[in-house]
């Protein structure tokens, strides 16, 4: 019987996060718990990488750099607008 050589390869794996996007993201989900603590920790991860994948710092993106994407909201776009924030008139 003859052994197979094992080999190993490593891969550079980049940082989810710069120290000051964690620190303001532990900061922010420092507020929150269970699940919905769980979920905007998922939501700051994917945009995070989806920052990264576009050479776009997390701190220094603009509005601008969002609205043109395939499904944000544009006025006639038969989508529903987005929510300002607040209650009532």
């Amino acid at each position: 019987m003859t052994m197979a050589a094992l080999s190993a390869a490593l891969a550079a794996i980049q940082p989810a996060f710069t120290e000051a996007e964690r620190l303001a993201f532990a900061g922010f989900l420092a507020g929150y718990r269970g699940l919905t603590r769980e979920a905007y920790g998922l939501d700051l991860r994917q945009f995070a990488s989806w920052c990264r994948g576009r050479s776009l710092a997390v701190f220094a993106i603009r509005r601008a750099d969002i609205e043109g994407l395939p499904g944000t909201w544009k006025p006639g776009a038969g989508l529903a607008q987005p929510s300002q924030g607040g209650c009532g008139p």
